[in-house]
């Protein structure tokens, strides 16, 4: 079976070409993974903080997991909730090896980063 500079080893192009960019991404990613866990940090906890504000100017929760746990236990239960999940996502860390490693930083701080730039939004509106 000959091969050329073309073959994507029976891989269609356009998926060979996702996965390279998947690579790339996780590569970054890693090589910054100290620099993720930091904003995971900072995130949560200006989350929690801009959610409390709002909170008290008046504004809802809009998550209703969040919503149920703020209302019946306050707002010590959004940082349990979120230090929770930081629990799960250190345990899929420890599972992972290599550079998919910093996957789990990066799929914390995202949701966290938005959701504390649409608090600050709202509040500074």
């Amino acid at each position: 079976m000959a091969t050329d500079a073309y073959d994507t080893g029976g891989v269609p192009d356009g998926q060979q070409s996702h996965r390279q960019y998947i690579d790339r991404a996780v590569l970054t990613a890693s090589r910054h993974e100290g620099w993720l866990w930091t904003l995971v940090a900072v995130s949560l906890l200006a989350d929690i903080a801009l959610t409390q504000l709002g909170l008290q100017q008046g504004l809802t929760e809009g998550n209703p997991v969040a919503r149920a746990a703020i209302a019946d236990a306050g707002i010590g239960m959004l940082g349990a909730l979120k230090v929770g999940a930081v629990s799960v996502g250190l345990t899929l860390w420890l599972a992972l090896s290599g550079h998919e490693r910093a996957v789990v930083p990066l799929g914390l701080c995202l949701p966290w980063v938005g959701a504390t730039l649409v608090n600050a939004t709202l509040l500074l509106a």
